[in-house]
């Protein structure tokens, strides 16, 4: 799906097409600039504090819905359904991820496992990287056009912290992140190419955001994430993002 580009957004595309005697990181720069106009621009991001989405994730045959309450820097909270199984994940940013079986009587509380609770507070980042930058730990280097099935996208490589690597490719024309590539090492030390794909761009108070999610490990779908609904700045409840006291 396409969607028309803000007026504004020409004069950085101007900018960054003649940007040739600029450095490499720089360019990396505008090009940063340029998707933040895209989505809507900075302001319209920074009135976004949270976010509640509902929808469903099919994954081996099976479908799960799930609700999703995400705020401002790197807070969330999952709650996913399957049948009589209803399981809690939720991240505030500063202590370990932890999750809840609340099906169970008392419901069981847990950590979650070292390399679960890793991904899990990497994902809870609540802006995209080219939108949240240097202030959350990321820098960017130019990494020219790949080829994606029949088209080419811009690639931006991205390093968050000097350690955590991964490629961001954006559409050349509307400038918004179709896929994220992540290259890692499994248990018995093989290298798995792990690619998210984002689709079905809607605006949610003006800011343009997917609602479609596939992930793709080594060339095979293995899920997709479907959002039926984006409530913006809905209501937090007091500790929703804290683990019970007599649990900690």
């Amino acid at each position: 799906m396409r969607f028309p580009v803000p007026a504004s957004i020409w004069l950085l595309v101007g900018m960054f097409a003649g940007a040739g005697s600029l450095g490499a990181g720089e360019r990396a720069s505008d090009l940063a600039l340029i998707h933040v106009a895209a989505m809507g621009g900075r302001p319209r991001i920074e009135a976004l504090q949270a976010l509640r989405a509902t929808g469903y994730v099919e994954a081996g045959g099976k479908r799960v819905r799930f609700t999703m309450l995400a705020a401002r820097p790197d807070r969330v909270r999952i709650e996913t359904q399957s049948g009589d199984r209803a399981v809690v994940q939720v991240s505030d940013g500063v202590s370990p991820p932890w999750e809840m079986d609340a099906g169970s009587q008392p419901p069981r509380f847990r950590l979650l496992p070292a390399a679960a609770a890793k991904a899990f507070a990497a994902d809870a980042e609540f802006d995209d990287p080219l939108v949240a930058g240097a202030a959350r730990g990321y820098s960017f280097e130019p990494g020219g056009r790949v080829e994606a099935g029949d088209r080419q996208l811009l690639r931006v490589l991205v390093t968050r912290n000097l350690v955590e690597t991964f490629s961001l490719l954006l559409d050349p024309v509307t400038y918004l992140i179709l896929m994220r590539v992540d290259l890692r090492t499994s248990p018995g030390g093989r290298r798995i190419q792990i690619v998210t794909r984002f689709d079905d761009f809607r605006p949610v108070e003006g800011v343009l955001l997917p609602h479609e999610l596939t992930l793709v490990v080594d060339g095979k779908v293995t899920q997709q994430t479907r959002i039926e609904r984006m409530e913006p700045n809905p209501v937090i409840p007091p500790g929703i993002f804290e683990r019970p006291a007599a649990e900690r």
